[in-house]
């Protein structure tokens, strides 16, 4: 995925998503997150997140190797038009500043506007307890409403959390180059009709605004 370009204003339309108050939700061990819309003033969020995170997870992000991003960089993450190009951040409410636990975004491929790349980065320390899932489960529902009916994501083939993630949601399995895999996922429109695997519960708890006191 692309990190700088530049970025259409954000209009009405985005401007309401924006203004939506925070969702609480709980990840599986009970830890407490907040996930919205990501907002410009987010951009020291990103910025101590990369430094947060493994040089094995900065790879299965960028596919390439990244220590620091650039201001444009963090503009182009953080000045988002939540119609093209959305992007919803996970926080810690317990520490102080609320710092970022994850991120999850897709943008629309000009060629195709029924399809956007799509990318999920998570902490190290919050992998693997139902972070990402909820994230992409959120994105989710946004790209349904803006019509986006399937996600692109390129994969290393090592990543084995988001192949099974993707996998759950029926994608389409290719290559893209050597040790990275091409996924053509398509987005549910009603999550209900998704098997019962734990991506499935998850977006199906998303989509029924479950969130707060009970798990997801």
């Amino acid at each position: 995925m692309q990190l700088s370009a530049p970025s259409k204003p954000i209009g009405a339309a985005s401007t309401a998503l924006l203004a939506e108050p925070p969702g609480e939700f709980q990840l599986r061990d009970g830890t407490r997150v907040l996930v919205r819309p990501i907002h410009p003033e987010d951009s020291d969020r990103l910025r101590e997140g990369l430094h947060r995170l493994s040089a094995a997870s900065r790879y299965h992000r960028f596919l390439a190797t990244v220590s620091e991003l650039s201001e444009a960089q963090l503009r182009y993450l953080t000045h988002v038009d939540q119609v093209d190009h959305l992007a919803w951040i996970a926080l810690d409410p317990a520490l102080s500043g609320e710092p970022a636990l994850g991120v999850a975004r897709c943008i629309r491929l000009p060629e195709n506007p029924a399809m956007a790349e799509v990318a999920v980065t998570v902490l190290d320390a919050y992998q693997g307890r139902g972070l990402g899932t909820l994230l992409l489960g959120v994105l989710s529902r946004s790209a349904a409403a803006h019509g986006i009916r399937t996600f692109r994501a390129y994969v290393l083939e090592d990543n084995d959390a988001m192949l099974r993630i993707f996998r759950d949601l029926g994608a389409d399995v290719g290559r893209a180059d050597i040790g990275v895999c091409q996924l053509d996922v398509p987005v549910p429109e009603d999550p209900e009709t998704l098997p019962d695997t734990p991506t499935g519960r998850v977006f199906k708890a998303v989509a029924a605004r479950v969130g707060g006191g009970r798990p997801v």
